[in-house]
């Protein structure tokens, strides 16, 4: 591997202006690797010691079909952002989601998730795995929200980010108001309940099994009062103890799943 390519690899998974510029991320590890739709890879790395492992089969399509450098241990513990790296490293093409049309688009009482300014890349990447896993049907994210092609968020979503669509937008208010107008949902209004800490009522007690949309705010200040005024009702989580909030995951985790559950079960 030259200098020039180990540079740019270096600069992709440290700099979120260089993923935008280039509109590339790296994907490290076998098993998202594997998930790639072939026309978004780039370039691909594997060492030896991966190629004879049996993680090797996890990518056989990609690596079958698509030209790879081979280097050493030594380079892919240089160029790879884990610890212990696992012999692959793929340069792959960003998957863009066309608007907010594209989630709700031929969708039948979509759920969203409306994020504001989360900033740790491990919850990001936590809600993006558990998004797809309740069901929801795209996320929303302001630009303040940390890059959700990240390598730790990459990592984390466990090749989620591949499925679900997601888009971050440039005026969230703006947009949470077109989805409770049914801008987005050929006039039917989408529903939004806001995550807070001084919610009007339990969020267990409302109904998501129309067009809803569930806004998780900052982990330290939570939805700014601009954002939450978008709401038709502000919920809550109750909680025991002394505990005074939730981490922001394990709140969208909590309210998604209920939301979840009222779908499946219709009630």
């Amino acid at each position: 591997m030259d200098g020039r390519n180990k540079k740019f690899i270096l600069e992709l998974q440290k700099k979120p202006a260089v993923r935008r510029s280039s509109g590339l991320y790296t994907v490290d590890g076998p098993k998202m690797a594997g998930e790639l739709d072939l026309a978004d890879v780039e370039n691909v790395y594997v060492t030896k010691s991966f190629l004879a492992s049996g993680h090797a089969a996890d990518c056989a399509e990609l690596l079958k079909n698509v030209s790879y450098e081979l280097i050493q241990d030594s380079e892919m513990k240089q160029i790879s952002d884990t610890v212990s790296p696992q012999g692959i490293l793929v340069v792959a093409k960003q998957r863009k989601t066309r608007g907010i049309g594209a989630i709700t688009d031929g969708v039948k009482a979509p759920l969203i998730l409306i994020l504001e300014t989360i900033q740790d890349p491990g919850n990001l990447g936590t809600i993006i795995r558990m998004a797809e896993a309740a069901g929801v049907t795209g996320i929303i994210m302001n630009k303040e929200t940390v890059d959700a092609y990240s390598p730790k968020v990459v990592r984390s979503t466990m090749g989620a980010l591949l499925r679900l669509p997601f888009v971050a937008v440039d005026d969230i208010v703006k947009a949470a108001g077109a989805l409770a107008a049914g801008e987005y949902t050929c006039g039917e209004a989408v529903r939004i309940y806001a995550a807070r800490l001084d919610g009007a009522v339990d969020y267990a007690s409302v109904d998501y099994r129309g067009a809803s949309a569930i806004m998780i705010g900052n982990e330290a200040h939570g939805l700014s009062e601009e954002l939450s005024g978008c709401a038709d009702q502000n919920i809550l989580i109750p909680m025991c103890g002394a505990t005074e909030s939730l981490n922001a995951a394990v709140a969208a985790s909590v309210i998604s799943f209920e939301a979840a559950r009222q779908r499946r079960l219709g009630m």
